[in-house]
């Protein structure tokens, strides 16, 4: 049961060019809504998604397949499909990113954001060596760069990512590695670049459960070493927990629950992350793992009312007629649900509403 008693948690002729010194720092979504074209007319995928990722943090996006995810990630680097239509307000620091000219975005994406997906085979031409490949991410940051110059960052760049024998790796082929070290490649690729942002898009869902751990703690680090700002999108709850400093929790297109980590997974105050919870493996229990009924509805046939009343376990009448709107609630931190009776329960502390 979700627990509605507040508590305190432990723990253009030629575009200008990105301002260098505005492009670093925190991450800002507000409003932001994606539609895609189908026969002549079009349908939405994102709804009035607002998310904060503070410089410095990492910041993770759970749900299921279909959730909103990686649209979100998409959609931070405008690489949406074609005919793809987004409005609201996307900034990194206090550039622009919804309003960059196809100039601005490829200088943008070049040197200060960079992006890391779930099969790292889909980033790297099998036909050419590690070492042009990570060589021309570099220049492509900063053409100054000599290939000299550019090689040597590489091979420093794959030490820093747990490399070892960077020069003999950089003759390698992308078939020679396996897949965690490919995964390592990939993240030197974005690192070469110095980004202020770095976004994984389920980096770790192709791996072993080993080599899962080893990625997050390298992306734990390089965070904490350098400050890099990361934004990672994930199914499962449990390769979150002890790395991201928010949880950003979305279903059916839009953000459901958000807030301090420790605090979302301690207490949820949505019914779909209690669920999200409830259906984790529970290590060495053996308690029989729950589900989460039906399947996450079409986006472009929501029911009326909550998107998740179809599947929700403690559905009420008034859930399916009104559509809730993501309110902060008193909890001496920044921490917002979209459920009608959690913030009905907070608005009447002397008779919570039981859920």
């Amino acid at each position: 049961m979700i627990s509605t008693q507040a508590a305190a948690i432990p723990v253009p002729l030629e575009a200008p060019a990105v301002d260098t010194a505005t492009a670093a720092g925190s991450l800002t979504l507000r409003g932001v809504t994606v539609h895609l074209p189908r026969a002549g007319s079009e349908f939405q995928i994102l709804h009035d998604v607002s998310f904060d990722v503070p410089a410095g943090q990492i910041v993770a996006l759970a749900g299921e397949s279909g959730s909103g995810k990686s649209t979100a990630m998409l959609g931070i680097m405008r690489l949406l499909p074609w005919g793809a239509r987004i409005s609201g307000q996307i900034r990194l620091g206090s550039e622009d990113i919804v309003g960059m000219s196809t100039a601005q975005l490829r200088q943008f994406r070049a040197g200060y954001a960079r992006v890391v997906l779930q099969d790292p085979w889909s980033s790297l031409h099998p036909m050419h060596s590690i070492g042009r490949q990570l060589i021309e991410s570099a220049r492509s940051s900063d053409p100054s760069l000599s290939r000299a110059e550019a090689a040597s960052l590489a091979c420093q760049t794959m030490v820093s990512v747990g490399i070892g024998e960077p020069e003999q790796r950089m003759k390698s082929y992308p078939h020679q590695l396996s897949g965690g070290q490919l995964q390592r490649v990939v993240i030197a690729m974005a690192l070469v670049a110095k980004p202020s942002l770095l976004l994984c898009d389920e980096p770790t869902t192709a791996l072993d459960v080993t080599t899962q751990a080893q990625i997050l703690e390298l992306l734990r680090k390089l965070n904490r070493d350098t400050g890099l700002t990361v934004v990672i999108a994930t199914h499962d709850l449990d390769v979150i927990t002890d790395i991201a400093d928010r949880l950003v929790v979305m279903y059916a297109g839009s953000v459901v629950e958000e807030g301090p980590t420790r605090q979302v997974l301690a207490q949820p105050r949505h019914p779909y992350t209690w669920a999200l919870l409830n259906a984790a493996p529970k290590h060495n229990t053996g308690v029989r793992l729950s589900t989460i009924e039906g399947r996450p509805p079409a986006l472009d046939a929501l029911p009326p009312g909550c998107a998740f009343a179809p599947r929700c376990a403690f559905v009420s009448e008034v859930c399916t007629r009104a559509v809730p709107a993501l309110a902060t609630l008193p909890l001496g931190h920044v921490h917002r649900s979209k459920c009608i009776k959690v913030q009905a329960a907070f608005n009447q502390v002397s008779a919570p509403v039981p859920l």
